[in-house]
């Protein structure tokens, strides 16, 4: 009987965890956006439409580039 109420809790809370998402249970350290900060790196292109010289930059955060003009 015990082991059946453990399996069941452990099923219900995988479910529960697989619909909203491990990330809710973190630890509250912030979204990535908060205090997060953009690194530039070496890559510069110009832009076809502008003209531009663009750097790219990396958030580790998040994982995103982003385009800037220098």
């Amino acid at each position: 009987m015990v082991i059946a109420v453990v399996l069941l809790v452990i099923v219900v809370g995988g479910i529960i965890i697989a619909i909203f998402g491990w990330d809710r249970y973190r630890d509250g350290r912030g979204s990535p956006s908060e205090g997060s900060a953009a690194q530039a790196t070496d890559e510069v292109f110009i832009d076809p439409d502008s003209g531009q010289r663009m750097r790219v930059w990396f958030d580790p955060s998040t994982g995103q580039r982003e385009y800037r003009p220098e």
